[in-house]
């Protein structure tokens, strides 16, 4: 195809298609018609290479995410962004608001395996925003929040890496139990007993999420969880009409150590809650260790807003599933300043910390 863009046509009337969030479809604007992702199977716009599958040394499948999407490159912020429709002059990044040029193709690899569609709709984010920011106005940003910024808000699908892996491990522990107590003097002196507690086991988890873009900033991306992953479904590129998607640039390899870390704390975590009923405990050895793990790509549903604001740019995010939202919230100091003269500091101190960050 000679510019890379891809229309969903409508069966009944011929017009382009979009996924729609609210009726969990896909929405003919023009003659009302609804379908499901099954009904549009079959030949889209475009033409194919005529290089075969085996040829190019990859499935159909991938072949054809390759061929039948772009990949624009952010020359503000770099950021990669997969879209089946061809982005016009006014388009911007959703991270820095730049504009957005056309790179190329991506190729097949970077066809994701499952993804979550989107539940949540526009509106419904602008809502989520609303609330959140209702409450603390009074402290935000001149223009944070005003319906210009908010109608900037875009759905957009961000690549994660879901493992599922197995932990075993090793703990000992000194368990101390209080069983009596004399005072002498100003002193109490407590006679316990102790023990030795020895744990050893496995734990399996499945879907342990690491995001697998630099440009999604972690502990956002954390404050959203967790998505319902019962929902994915296999991915098809007819999810991505009317949303864009960033493409992979973390690799499974350079996400491990994160994996491997929460899943250690977790399984430490579990260890340790299982030695119960002492009055202190001091874990004297532990050794946790991840034995196998596989790997998923998939594409997980958000709606985000950017704010740029005294040389800094905020971000806010609303899970496109469940419509869990946080970010960072840009306060003007001044008004803070005023509001906290007259009242003690360390009360000013809560106000600023509580508008700084997170999800709920």
């Amino acid at each position: 195809m000679d510019n890379g863009i891809v229309a969903y046509k409508c069966p009944s009337c011929g017009a382009p298609l979009s996924y729609t969030t609210e009726s969990q479809d896909f929405s003919c604007p023009y003659c009302g018609s609804h379908f499901q992702q099954s009904q549009l199977d079959g030949p889209l716009e475009g033409s194919v290479s005529d290089m075969t599958p085996e040829q190019a040394g990859i499935d159909e499948k991938q072949r054809r995410f390759g061929e039948e999407n772009r990949l624009y490159t952010c020359p503000g912020c770099g950021a990669a962004i997969i879209t089946d429709s061809e982005l016009d002059a006014s388009a911007e990044c959703v991270y820095c608001h730049s504009p957005v040029v056309l790179s190329g193709r991506i190729s097949g690899e970077f066809r994701p395996d499952k993804i979550i569609p989107f539940k949540q709709s526009r509106g419904e984010a602008i809502m989520g925003f609303n609330k959140w920011t209702k409450a603390k106005k009074f402290f935000l940003a001149k223009g944070f929040g005003s319906s210009e910024h908010i109608s900037k808000i875009q759905g957009i699908y961000i690549p994660f890496w879901l493992a599922d892996t197995c932990v075993e491990g090793k703990m000992t522990a000194e368990c101390f139990k209080t069983i009596g107590s004399t005072r002498s003097g100003d002193y109490i002196i407590k006679t316990e007993s102790k023990s030795i507690a020895d744990r050893e086991g496995s734990i399996i988890y499945q879907g342990v999420p690491a995001d697998g873009s630099s440009k999604a900033e972690d502990a956002l991306m954390d404050s959203i969880e967790p998505f319902d992953y019962r929902e994915l479904v296999d991915f098809d590129m007819s999810y991505l009409s009317g949303h864009s998607a960033l493409r992979y640039d973390v690799s499974k390899d350079q996400v491990y150590d994160r994996i491997n870390y929460r899943v250690r704390s977790s399984a430490k975590e579990v260890f340790r809650n299982s030695i119960n009923g002492y009055s202190r405990v001091n874990v004297t050895s532990e050794d946790f260790r991840i034995t196998n793990i596989n790997w998923q790509n998939v594409m997980l549903p958000m709606w985000f807003l950017t704010y740029p604001y005294k040389d800094k740019m905020y971000y806010f995010a609303m899970n496109g599933q469940t419509g869990k939202f946080g970010g960072i919230l840009p306060i003007n100091k001044g008004k803070l300043a005023l509001f906290a003269f007259g009242i003690p500091f360390a009360a000013a101190i809560i106000i600023a910390a509580l508008l700084t960050f997170i999800g709920v």
